[in-house]
Order: C-alpha cells, then structure tokens, then sequence
C-alpha cells in the first residue's frame, strides 16, 4: 500500500515590497467614513493578497517509495489571464522527472487557441506522459482537440482506462458531470480530475486529483466544491488520496490557496 513516508514543501515566492514613505497628515474622518474606508481597505487588502497568490507556487514532494519520479500537474488552466508556465516549466524541467501526469482542466472557456496553448507543455520532457481530462475541458467543448494535441505531444489520453508504465499499472477515469464514478478496485496510480471519485476506489491505490484549487480556508474551517479540499487523505477502501490545488486558475484570484506543484518519489 502506498503511504508517504515523507511530506515536503518547498515555496517560491514573488517578494511583495513594502514602502519606507510615511504617510502624509490628512483631515479628520467621522465614524461612517472610518467604516467606509475600512472596508474598502480590506477588500482591497483580499484582492491583492488573492492575486499575490497566483504567482506564488508551492512544490510539495511525497515520498511513497515509488521507485520512480512523477510530477503531477493539476488544473493548469492554460488561458490568458495570469498563467505562469515559463515558471512551471522551469520547475519540472530542473526535477527531470521520469512520467509527467496531467490531472485535468489543462485548458478552459478562456483558451483562445488549444494548439497555440499547449506549446509550452511540448517542452516538457519524461519517459512517460499521461492525461486525463477536467470539466472545464467538457464545459469549454475543447476536450477533442486537447486530446488530440496531448498525443501528438507523446500523452496518452485515459478515459476509464488502464496501462502499464514503469511505475506499475496507470487507471485514468474521465470527469463525471453527476460526479458519481463506478467502482473500481485499483492496485497502483489513479489519476482524477474529481477527487470525489476516491470513494468508488478500493484497493491499495494512490490517487492523484485536483478540481478544487485548494478550497479556502478562513479562520480554521474550510470551504470547498468537492468532500475531499486539498493535501493528503487516507481513504476506507485502503488507498491514500492527494489533492493538488492546482497550477492555474480561470481569474486571476486565489484566497489562502498557492499553487502546487506536486511530485511523487
């Protein structure tokens, strides 16, 4: 059975720089106004933190004693607002790792040209590439084209299916729009989109899933799309579960959620 017998992060960080100017003497402020700019300030304080978020990649590394190096990529979200490939690029390319897996939702509504998207991905380099597709693939009417490019680019496309790799044998399970998966029993690497889809696995499986983008999570309690939010999760039927949040977003806004960069040893 798998189970990490290391949990790593490391972050990168883009430096937020602070200004050494006083500010100058103004007016008096009644109470209203006090709350108005209050307000404001903290809604602006968010939407800077959010964005901050979106270019702060966090790389976690799980060791489960795999033999073999994979870098699991999740909710990429190649589009045009704040994407930072060249910088995922560069972090995979110096793991040279030994299989590459994408976890879905690699392209959305805004991706203006699948082929023009994906170039930065032809650069990645492994032994072995697997892909799954998202719902935002579905909901977008791209996941025909993508499917197409990711093989031209040495991929193969899982659609509840199963292969072999040198990491033993591979189960790819497509995204559900009711989001209820037939039960399988697994005995190596599940990748999903929807890490609802644990619950139909049994055996001892590592599943790998994204979707959520972490969640957020405020003042200790967390708020999700999916039962299982975001890190490490030990499933009843036996396997373990790892939720990415993901290397992309739609809008460029995240709350409490970094992105991640997940590698599995």
């Amino acid at each position: 059975m798998f189970l990490p017998l290391k949990f790593e992060i490391k972050t990168r960080n883009n430096t937020l720089r602070r200004s050494n100017t006083r500010p100058p003497k103004g007016r008096m402020i009644n109470r209203r106004q006090l709350f108005y700019i209050s307000t404001a300030s903290v809604l602006g304080l968010g939407f800077e933190i959010g964005y901050a978020e979106t270019k702060r990649i966090e790389v976690t590394k799980l060791d489960v004693g795999i033999g073999r190096k994979i870098i699991f990529l999740a909710d990429l979200h190649i589009g045009v607002l704040g994407h930072v490939a060249e910088e995922i690029i560069e972090l995979v390319d110096e793991e040279e790792p030994d299989i590459i897996m994408l976890g879905g939702d690699t392209v959305d509504e805004l991706t203006v040209d699948v082929k023009s998207a994906l170039k930065s991905l032809s650069s990645l380099e492994a032994r072995e590439k697997f892909a799954v597709m998202g719902n935002h693939e579905y909901w977008s009417g791209k996941a025909g084209e993508l499917a197409e490019n990711l093989k031209d680019q040495g991929f193969k496309v899982l659609y509840n299916s199963v292969v072999s790799s040198t990491a033993g044998k591979v189960y790819g399970l497509d995204w559900k729009e009711d989001r209820k998966y037939p039960q399988i029993k697994a005995e190596g690497i599940v990748i999903v989109h929807d890490p609802n889809a644990a619950m139909s696995v049994s055996g001892s499986a590592l599943i790998l899933a994204g979707h959520t983008h972490g969640g957020v999570v405020l003042f200790g309690l967390k708020y999700s799309n999916s039962v299982f939010t975001r890190g490490l999760y030990k499933i009843d039927g036996g396997g373990v579960l790892y939720v990415s949040r993901g290397l992309g977003q739609m809008f460029p806004w995240r709350l409490s959620s970094p992105l991640e960069l997940v590698i599995i040893e």
